[in-house]
């Protein structure tokens, strides 16, 4: 090598030394990962039209490190290792595909929708271009897990609803006939009566069942007169997979099901799942989904398709879980904290997250289908969103939808001279050195009210604000700033909110008190 060529390499190698002193992590990060070939080759990109959720980051303060954030964001999930799903445009191509396939490779067809489960290998690829068709994973469903401290010490932190699901979702005057002609499938653990035994999930189905149609004891739903049809698409340990839940959905369609309970989810956007969803939407299913329980700014599929009704959580006071998924795809929220529910062996439990708000809200879709058999399952569900009890707070919409689910007012809908002013929601706010506690109020009436006030109280003060009119449904808000300092060194303040309206006929949810803990620490 000439003495020019020395001096080149030479240069090349302190440029580089240079690089690696300033950033060493420049050339220790390992290689991105590679681009999934099965999830370029589904034709289904990361936000499909069928979802309903941006995948712009929220502004809530959640990680974008964390996994399970990742995974929601990107519908990448977990995939049940050495397994695919295939789709086919055509019958004829799922059924060449089908003859030509290696015997023991195909674990299960699912025809309605063109479709199939397979064991992965190098034949895959080239059978399935072949016919027409496109590669997707097969992705773990499960049980929303609730946190481990929510468990613990839950009651130092949220209310208890205990047996009062039923009044807190406005379905206080059930009666056995509610429900009668409904049929509603309901995915989850094998139900009792059928063998449960294993993990401490065995018997979540059990529960799930006894919050849409207990008729007795604690344990209670809004449809006591609906017919169940149970679907174990998950183990005893609360786990399964997208292409069972697929063929569940379309199975429960066929039987004749209008309503599907789905208190399940999973981090992986399947296609499969979602053409069974179009599948029931396009017959007029009203399709009930977990939020999830993840404490992301993201909800769980299949909630987060379109035309599913997406539920999150809520304590017995309206207040938001923490742990229960945000995003613009929530559609509802009900009662979700340590809600009585039935176990196998004649048990009672208390159930917390997701999962038993979506199945109080299935109870509620089915009871409204049995009191106006008019309506189609997906006409119910609309309605009960539509008529929810609004907290009147900003920003609620990403925690709460369009509120909690109110049977009652959903009914009422129609019979003209109710008034009825309610305070929504308190929260409070802190905005650097100063406090705030906000108020929400909503007219659930079927009548304008007129110069409405609310008076909120924050330690000693009192202010009353005055709305010049709210129609149905209509919201508006208020606040008054405190002294965060003082209230810190305090270790909290006493709050409340009044609403007053001529001719309200209802007062049971006129008024609101409680205590906001602030840490000290801050």
């Amino acid at each position: 090598m000439s003495e020019r060529n020395w001096i080149v390499v030479g240069g090349v190698v302190l440029l580089l030394l240079l690089w690696f002193m300033m950033d060493p992590q420049l050339l220790l990060r390992p290689p991105p990962a590679p681009v999934s070939e099965t999830k370029r080759s589904s034709g289904q990109p990361a936000n499909p039209e069928a979802s309903k959720q941006s995948q712009d980051k929220g502004s809530l303060g959640e990680s974008p490190t964390s996994s399970v954030d990742r995974d929601i964001e990107t519908g990448s999930g977990k995939e049940v290792p050495n397994e695919k799903i295939v789709r086919f445009t055509t019958r004829e191509g799922l059924r060449r595909f089908l003859a030509m396939a290696p015997p023991g490779s195909v674990l299960g067809p699912l025809e309605a929708l063109n479709a199939a489960r397979v064991k992965s290998g190098s034949w895959l690829g080239a059978a399935v271009q072949e016919n027409g068709g496109t590669v997707s994973g097969n992705f773990y469903i499960r049980v929303p897990e609730v946190p481990l401290e929510i468990r613990e010490r839950g009651d130092t932190m949220y209310r208890p609803v205990g047996k009062k699901a039923l009044d807190l979702i406005g379905a206080e005057g059930v009666t056995s006939a509610w429900g009668n002609g409904v049929t509603v499938a309901l995915m989850d653990t094998m139900l009792e009566g059928m063998k449960t035994d294993g993990g401490e999930t065995a018997g979540h189905g059990t529960a799930m069942r006894s919050l849409i149609a207990g008729d007795s004891g604690a344990a209670r739903g809004a449809a006591p007169g609906v017919k169940i049809l149970g679907f174990p698409v998950l183990d005893a340990e609360g786990k399964g997979n997208s292409f069972a839940l697929a063929e569940a959905i379309i199975k429960a369609v066929d039987q004749g099901a209008r309503v599907i309970n789905m208190s399940l989810g999973s981090d992986g956007d399947s296609p499969l799942v979602r053409d069974a969803v179009q599948y029931a939407l396009a017959r007029n299913v009203a399709l009930v989904a977990a939020a999830g329980n993840d404490a992301v700014n993201r909800v769980s599929y299949p909630a987060a398709y379109d035309g599913v009704v997406a539920v999150a959580s809520v304590d017995a006071a309206g207040n938001h879980l923490y742990f229960s998924n945000r995003g613009q795809a929530l559609d509802l929220a009900a009662p979700g904290y340590a809600v009585v529910a039935a176990w196998p062996g004649g048990k009672n439990v208390e159930v917390s997250g997701t999962s038993a708000s979506t199945a109080l809200v299935t109870g509620a879709v089915a009871a409204l289908l049995s009191q106006e058999p008019g309506l189609t399952g997906k006409q119910a569900a609309e309605l009960l969103v539509k008529y929810a009890k609004d907290s009147g707070l900003p920003g609620s919409k990403e925690e709460i939808g369009s509120g909690t689910v109110d049977l009652a007012r959903t009914m009422e809908r129609n019979q003209r001279g109710i008034v009825d002013l309610a305070v929504g929601g308190v929260t409070l706010k802190e905005e650097g050195s100063v406090g705030r506690i906000l108020a929400g109020v909503q007219n659930r009436g079927t009548e304008t009210v007129n110069s409405p006030s609310l008076e909120i109280t924050v330690g000693g003060e009192r202010r009353k604000f005055y709305f010049g009119s709210l129609a149905p449904g209509q919201t508006a808000s208020e606040s008054m700033t405190f002294d965060l300092f003082r209230a810190r060194q305090e270790g909290g303040l006493g709050a409340g909110a009044a609403v007053e309206v001529r001719g309200d006929q209802r007062n049971d949810n006129d008024l609101w008190s409680g205590y906001f803990r602030i840490s000290k620490d801050k």
